[in-house]
Formats: C-alpha cells, sequence, structure tokens
C-alpha cells in the first residue's frame, strides 16, 4: 500500500451525548488500521490482476445492514524476527484488499485475496510464520504496542485453514483480533476481524466463510445481521398500545432487554448483548415516544410503560421471556412482574429502586450531571472516577449501531415525571414489590452514584427470596463496565 492510498478515517457523531471525546476518535481510527493487521505480516504489491481480484472480494452488500466501506490509513509499523523473512513484493502476486466497519467505529473486518503463480507459496509461507509468532510490537499514532499471537482454534475454512488471535492493549481497551488464512479454488487469503475484547468465533467464522465462498464462486450469501444486535435491523411490531420499534438477535429462550431514563435501544452496549445472544433470543426495543415507539397518552407512568412492554411480548409471541431492567427500565420491569405474572419467567434489576416510597433518592448534582447532555459528565456519573478505559470501551461499542436520534427531550421529562412518582411511592405497582413471585436477580455497583446502595438492600428485602450481587469500584453502568463477570452470574441464574 503506497502513500497515496492513505486517507484518513474520520469518527462520525453517534449516540447519546453528542460528539465523541479526541481520545475515542483516536481510537476509532486506529481500530480501523488495525483491521488491516495484515500489513504486519505482506506488502500490498500492487498488480494487475488487482482489479479483477475486487469481484471475488465482500463487499458492503455481502454484510449485515449498518456495515460500510471504509478508508484505510496504514499509518501502522511493525516488527516481529518470525514475520521478516516474508518477501516485500513477491513477484507474480496480485493482491486486493477491502476493509469494513460497523456503525461508526468497531468492529472492523478487512480480507484480502491472492492469486497467481506464488499465491499458494506466500500462503504457507505466512502461515508458517505466524505459527512461529507469539509477539509483535505494532505502533499506532506514534505509539508502541505489544501484541501477543496464539493460535486460534476455529472451524475448517474452505479446502484449508488456519487462524491466529492477537490481543493487544490501547488506550487501556483491550483489543482482540482473529486472523483466518484460508485456500479457495485458486485463490489463497484471509480475513482479519477486530473487536473490544475478543471477537466471538461464530461472528468471525461468518465473515470467513463467506469470503472464501465468494472466492470459490465468485458469489456468497449475504452475512445473516444476527452476528451482531448493531446489524440487526430495526423492526416494528403492531400492539393493542401502538407501534414498538425493537431489535433481535440471538437463539434460544426469550430474553427481554428494558432500557432506562433517557435512552433509546442503541444506549445498550454490544458486546454485553451479543455476548447474552449466545444463549438466548434477545430483543431490545424503545420506549414510549422515543424512535419509532408510539407515544402513550399522558400523564406517562412506569405502570404504562410496563403495560405497552406486556403487548409488545404478547406481540412477538415470546411467551415468558426472562427480563432484564437498567435504572429506569428495572423499574418497569418490576411493574411488569406485578401487572403481567405471566409474561415473566425470571428478572434481573439492574441498578434499581424500590416503589414503595423508601427510595433513597440520588443527589441533585448527580441528576443534573445526567441531564447536561455533556458527554464527559454524563460518563463521569455512569462509571467511577478511575475507569475511563472502561468509558471509552462503551462509548466505541454503542457506536457500533447505525446512527439514531436521540429521545426527544419532552419524552424525557414526561419519563422524569414518572421516575418522580415511583420514588414517592405513588405509582401503584411500586407499592407491590413483595408481589413478585418469580426469581429475581439484583445487582448494582458500589460506586453507583445516580442508585445509592442502600435502595438495592431494601428491594432484595421486599422481594421474596431475591438475590442481591454488587460489584466494587463499579457504578450505574455497572453491568457494562464488569460484564465479563455479571453476564456469566446472568447465565448461571437463569440455568
Amino acid at each position: 500500500m503506497n502513500a497515496a492510498e492513505e486517507t484518513e478515517m474520520k469518527l462520525t457523531t453517534a449516540g447519546a451525548g453528542g460528539g465523541r471525546a479526541p481520545r475515542l476518535r483516536a481510537l476509532a481510527a486506529a481500530l480501523a488500521v488495525v483491521a488491516m493487521t495484515a500489513l504486519l505480516t505482506s506488502a500490498c504489491g500492487g498488480s494487475s490482476q488487482a482489479t479483477a481480484l475486487q469481484g471475488r472480494l465482500l463487499s458492503v452488500a455481502d454484510l449485515p445492514a449498518g456495515w460500510s466501506a471504509v478508508p484505510v490509513n496504514p499509518e501502522i509499523a511493525g516488527a516481529s524476527p518470525c514475520l521478516s523473512s516474508l518477501p516485500a513484493s513477491p513477484d507474480g502476486l496480485a493482491h486486493a484488499t477491502t476493509a469494513f466497519v460497523e456503525g461508526t467505529s468497531i468492529p472492523t473486518f478487512a480480507e484480502a485475496l491472492t492469486s497467481g503463480p506464488q499465491a499458494q507459496q506466500q500462503w504457507h509461507g505466512l502461515n508458517q510464520a505466524l505459527a512461529r509468532c507469539r509477539t509483535a510490537t505494532i505502533t499506532l499514532a506514534g505509539k508502541k504496542a505489544g501484541v501477543t499471537i496464539k493460535p486460534l482454534s476455529f472451524p475448517r475454512v474452505a479446502s484449508a485453514s488456519s487462524a491466529y488471535a492477537w490481543s493487544f492493549t490501547i488506550a487501556g481497551i483491550r483489543i482482540g483480533v482473529d486472523m483466518i488464512l484460508f485456500q479457495a479454488g485458486k485463490y489463497a487469503g484471509y480475513v482479519v476481524y477486530s473487536d473490544l475484547g475478543q471477537p466471538a468465533v461464530a461472528t468471525a467464522q461468518a465473515f470467513a466463510d463467506a469470503a472464501a465462498a465468494k472466492a470459490k464462486t465468485g458469489s456468497t450469501a449475504r452475512i445473516t445481521g444476527a452476528v451482531s444486535i448493531a446489524s440487526a435491523p430495526v423492526q416494528t411490531a403492531h400492539t393493542k398500545l401502538g407501534t414498538v420499534a425493537y431489535r433481535a438477535t440471538g437463539s434460544g429462550p426469550p430474553m427481554v432487554l428494558i432500557m432506562g431514563y433517557g435512552g433509546t435501544m442503541e444506549t445498550w452496549d454490544r458486546r454485553f448483548v451479543d455476548a447474552l445472544a449466545g444463549h438466548y433470543r434477545v430483543v431490545i426495543f424503545d420506549n414510549s415516544g422515543i424512535g419509532g415507539t408510539q407515544t402513550l397518552p399522558g400523564p406517562l407512568s412506569i405502570d404504562a410503560m410496563a403495560n405497552q412492554t406486556s403487548a409488545l411480548i404478547a406481540t412477538l409471541g415470546v411467551g415468558r421471556p426472562d427480563v432484564v431492567g437498567w435504572s429506569m427500565g428495572s423499574m418497569i420491569a418490576q411493574a411488569l412482574a406485578v401487572l403481567h405474572p405471566d409474561q415473566v419467567n425470571r428478572l434481573i434489576l439492574c441498578a434499581s429502586y424500590p416503589g414503595n416510597g423508601t427510595a433513597i433518592r440520588p443527589s441533585q448534582q448527580a441528576i443534573n450531571a445526567l441531564n447536561s447532555g455533556d458527554q464527559q459528565r454524563v460518563m463521569a456519573v455512569l462509571f467511577p472516577a478511575g475507569q475511563t478505559a472502561a468509558q471509552y470501551a462503551y462509548l466505541s461499542a454503542i457506536s457500533s449501531y447505525p446512527a439514531a436520534p436521540a429521545a426527544p427531550a419532552g419524552t424525557v421529562t414526561a419519563q422524569g415525571h414518572a421516575v418522580d412518582q415511583w420514588w414517592a411511592g405513588t405509582d401503584p405497582a411500586g407499592q407491590h414489590a413483595a408481589s413478585i413471585a418469580v426469581p429475581t436477580l439484583i445487582a448494582d455497583g458500589t460506586a453507583d452514584q445516580l442508585d445509592p446502595l442502600a435502595n438495592s438492600h431494601t428491594l432484595a428485602r421486599l422481594i421474596p427470596g431475591a438475590k442481591l450481587t454488587l460489584y466494587p469500584d463499579a457504578g450505574h453502568a455497572f453491568l457494562f463496565q464488569d460484564q465479563a463477570a455479571f453476564v456469566p452470574l446472568i447465565e448461571s441464574f437463569l440455568g
């Protein structure tokens, strides 16, 4: 890849809180480059056949909704003794590459394809070199990062394949890159899939299988949107309480996630939802008056939003799903269990509050920060001090969704009044937590600025048999900060 081909990726605005911080922009741009990890291992050798090869590469039309082609800035350098023997520009080699990004940030996906007299030879040479590699060094934005490389247990792709997991840390965030080498017919190639943490093997396999199929036959079926909730299309359910916009992903027992105050369904951390979707059919949706969901008659209440959630469950025909609610969403989840107990299998309440008038309200300072519209202040009240890496990982995760409008100001104000009623104990369902008979898990962070810790203890005493789990040095967004521990807890609780 020569200097004339260098371009700069710009991070567009998406998600709550407006524009991204400069550090996040730098991270996203770096991750677009990471998708071209193969620049560390082989040169982008020019060839008259490269243009013809483009027809054998995946295009945006082959990928799930929400993915787009991105310019690649090869401002990246790497060094590892085990890679030094690879040829810089092998003769007779046709080489084409393309890269894609989901939403406005990560994950990123790229592929390369070779043909010509030396294609097979280079495939074997690269495979042998990576088999010996355990470490490498890359330079991103002028800063060096150490990379670990390990063989990856991966289902076979095409006629022959091998896979390697790359991992490193940038801006305090752990990045994983799966690199899969394959042979398909007369072509040899690779795909690289990068994500926060380690990419899901099923998602990497979907991309690799599609790339190999296109290399062999020239065409492939569209990759399913189920590879990520961010790629799942927005659908509309026509319920008895109006239209409700939702996304769904995964397979298995049904699970419904209820968003909190001021949030859209794009506020759910993609990594959190995708992890649950490994074992469950997960549905996320917009509350009343947000996105494509119809506004309920005023005055808005927690009970009314619970009834609309019930109408969605009935329309989707999912029976008795497990229900996860976060913040205001956990109030809606409680009301759902009280008003429609036959529609809840098990209940998971994240950063929740009692609704019987005993709730301890957050400080006005914390409420003002949440409502400020200033991204830094919002993140500071969702995550404890010193957890900036968790903040940036969360912001990058939600930027994977296609851009969506924020909740209207009038809707957020109406939600605020509904929350006030719940805290005051004047919401009818909030007074009957003791009647909740389904197994219930209550969880929060010990440093939650928006939900004083006493509320979780009070709620655990109110709901018969409820289990309480608290995460140290975690805040209101503990379920995203500590999802590596929380998701297995959810799965264990649900059995």
